[in-house]
């Protein structure tokens, strides 16, 4: 259960939230509308003023006959809840452009801080759980906002009217049966709002658990059917979603509940009220209009003692829907800095890391001071077991994480004191996964660098040696490559990845196990495109196939994140270490077969 300083803590960062993603135009209609349900809520509350006195006037046929003041309050009646009706369409025409931009910015918004969340949230994360989240979270907003404008204003407003009415008329007894119905509301409403907020929480994380579940066996499909899983996976849905209607089944049952005590407390004070007003009216001590206007007020003060409550108690619930949204605006995003040198940089592409350390968790360090650098134009190698830190180094080249000791520098400048933008633009990745979006391959070729024509993506297309194979289709550039590209093969999804990096006109290109997952002559051929496409820039490459970085200008070997070699192919072949050792084990080779090992070289 939420506790009541948390309450009021999620209410006041939700509402700085929307206060500071609100422009002119959301606020200039908002408070159109707040001034709409100021002016509704008090001809509400004032309407059966006039329907008390034509009461009144109309138990004297005489009277009636003989004035035109009947005429004329039946006409204000009438045009009351004519201006009631049309001042809440304009109310909610108004709210209605309000809350769409607002939607759009908080969207925005919240999108924004997410894409620029560190690699370590994202490395934790469900996207089926993260969407639902977003979802959840907006609905949540959208509870708070109409509950502000629809309900606890106008309820506010027609409030202190029905209250002056009262004192006006000099009925102040009816005041107190108002003021112990108000407290009992406000007991009830109270109760009733702390025992939904633990089951509308439950039933919210329930929901985010099923959806995913559900989106993370539709992203892996191919996996469920290759083991015959679809009952385990339908079971673990049909949980989840157990789960959620038991929530939202106590979530309800408390809700009815809280509604009846509500029911019987209105019904308590209404037949007080009009027990006493009908007393009244036979002693002769008030007359039958300003009974009907007590019967009106009666009902009118229920009314917004009970749109506050309910307000109170679904504002609870969207707060328990907001909680999990706000947690991700409390995750700190990536840190970017101001450029440390102004005008421009020459692009030679030079790559040091200096002394760089780096773990995930304090009891698993990755990287021990390492050291080596990439001259301008020249081709490095990163090679090592399976966990030896390689795919760190491009990590921490690219910021997605920040080393604990040393310094990673581009052309002579700090990576912690570049831009992102600058730093990111400068650097083009082709990874062993491939993931493409599920768009047509021009676009996705263009991903690479925004606002890139169709004449640059075709010549990175043709660098790629893809051209011609797109050529061939019957869209062209303009074929959807499918959820994650799997209506491409293996080899043309690298290719696109060549295609989409080529289009970057990086300083650096980094390959990250490029090739590992192909065949051996779509290796070869691929390889091909990597050195062409790289000639001339400098390259990093993540390799675990030694047969595809024998062209390096240096190799370094890395085990348990140190580096325990470095040098060419030939020269590390003859040391006979560790490298030696690898290419032994991936070419068969006999550990005494000198002649054969060197002769490969």
């Amino acid at each position: 259960m939420i506790a009541r300083n948390s309450v009021k803590s999620s209410l006041r960062e939700a509402l700085q939230l929307l206060w500071s993603e609100s422009d002119s135009y959301v606020r200039r209609r908002i408070a159109g509308a707040f001034s709409l349900v100021i002016a509704y809520s008090m001809l509400t509350a004032l309407a059966p003023i006039a329907f008390a006195y034509l009461v009144d006037m109309f138990a004297d046929a005489k009277s009636v006959a003989r004035d035109w003041l009947p005429a004329l309050l039946l006409g204000s009646y009438v045009l009351s809840q004519f201006l009631v009706r049309s001042l809440s369409a304009i109310r909610d025409l108004l709210h209605g452009r309000a809350e769409q931009r607002l939607y759009r910015y908080l969207s925005r918004r919240l999108f924004s801080h997410i894409i620029r969340l560190p690699l370590r949230f994202h490395l934790e994360r469900k996207t089926g759980a993260m969407g639902e989240t977003l979802t959840q979270g907006l609905n949540g907003y959208q509870m708070l906002v109409q509950h502000l404008i629809y309900t606890i204003l106008p309820s506010l407003v027609e409030f202190g009217t029905i209250v002056v009415v009262l004192f006006a008329f000099g009925h102040p007894l009816y005041l107190l049966i108002y003021a112990a119905a108000a407290v009992s509301y406000a007991f009830a409403f109270a109760h009733g709002a702390a025992a939904v907020t633990e089951p509308a929480q439950v039933a919210s994380a329930a929901h985010v658990e099923a959806h995913a579940v559900l989106t993370d066996s539709l992203l892996n499909y191919e996996t469920v059917k290759y083991f015959d899983a679809e009952k385990a996976v339908y079971d673990k849905y049909d949980a989840a979603l157990a789960t959620t209607e038991s929530a939202w089944g106590l979530f309800f049952k408390r809700r009815t509940s809280n509604s009846l005590i509500v029911g019987l407390i209105f019904a308590v004070s209404l037949g007080a009220a009009l027990g006493l007003a009908g007393y009244e009216v036979m002693r002769g001590t008030m007359t039958i209009g300003e009974f009907v206007l007590i019967n009106s007020y009666m009902l009118r003060i229920t009314v917004p003692l009970e749109m506050l409550g309910y307000a109170v108690r679904d504002v609870s619930q969207g707060l328990a829907f907001l909680q999990k949204l706000l947690e991700l605006f409390r995750e700190k995003p990536e840190v970017d800095v101001a450029p440390a040198v102004s005008g421009n940089i020459t692009a030679r592409g030079e790559l040091v890391f200096d002394h760089v350390s780096f773990s995930y968790r304090s009891d698993r360090v990755v990287l021990k001071d390492v050291s080596f650098s990439v001259p301008a134009g020249r081709t490095v190698a990163i090679v090592g077991m399976s966990g030896s830190g390689k795919s760190s180094l491009i990590r921490l080249l690219f910021r997605l994480c920040e080393p604990e000791k040393g310094d990673i520098r581009l052309d002579g400048i700090s990576v912690s004191g570049m831009p992102l933008s600058r730093l990111r633009r400068s650097i083009a990745v082709v990874p062993q996964d491939m993931v493409l979006f599920n768009d047509t391959i021009g676009n996705n070729i263009a991903f690479g660098r925004w606002g890139s024509t169709r004449e640059n993506v075709e010549r990175a297309a043709r660098l790629a040696h893809l051209h011609g194979f797109i050529a061939s289709l019957p869209e062209g550039y303009d074929t959807m490559v499918g959820e994650r590209g799997l209506k491409l093969s293996g080899g043309e999804r690298q290719r696109i990845a060549i295609a989409r990096a080529a289009v970057k006109q990086p300083r650096i290109f980094v390959f990250d196990e490029a090739t590992s997952s192909l065949d051996t002559r779509t290796e070869r051929e691929i390889l091909r495109n990597l050195m062409e496409v790289s000639q001339g820039c400098t390259t990093l490459v993540i390799a675990h196939r030694l047969s595809t970085i024998v062209h390096a200008d240096e190799i370094v070997v890395l085990e348990s994140g140190t580096i325990v070699e470095r040098g060419t192919h030939s020269a590390l072949l003859q040391t006979d270490g560790a490298y030696a050792a690898l290419w032994r084990v991936q070419h068969h080779v006999g550990p005494n077969d000198e002649a054969r090992l060197v002769s490969s070289a």
